[in-house]
């Protein structure tokens, strides 16, 4: 469920939230549409070749904190791997390694909260070129 989520909010463009995505108050396995409006179509899929080339690049670690999903706890919020566009998709940003970024999905969702721009992440993150 939480794969077919994910898909929902960034390949289609649904604004799907979850207690990891936006909603913290939410239960695990709640999952809410806020609002019935899906995003302009863009190209959101990212090639499964690209996918892999960027977590094998990050080590399947996130660039921020080190996690990974062989770290998994049920009772840290981190449960997820995922992709980063450093320039953001919505705004003409590619799906190309040199765009990507490896995060768990908490500190993904500070980049956005935070609304963290390229040159902010690559201090925060550690990360000095790509």
């Amino acid at each position: 469920m939480a794969r077919r989520t994910r898909e929902l909010r960034t390949e289609e463009g649904w604004p799907v939230k979850t207690k990891q995505f936006g909603r913290p108050e939410l239960s695990v396995g709640v999952y809410v549409l806020e609002e019935d409006k899906q995003a302009e179509p863009h190209d959101r899929h990212i090639p499964d070749s690209i996918r892999i080339e960027v977590l094998t690049r990050d080590q399947f670690r996130c660039r921020k904190c080190g996690w990974n999903t062989q770290d998994r706890r049920k009772e840290d919020p981190r449960q997820l791997l995922e992709l980063h566009h450093l320039d953001y998709h919505s705004e003409g940003g590619s799906n190309t390694t040199d765009n990507l970024i490896t995060l768990c999905n908490v500190h993904h969702d500070d980049v956005h909260r935070m609304h963290i721009d390229r040159s902010e992440l690559l201090i925060w993150t550690g990360v000095s070129i790509l």
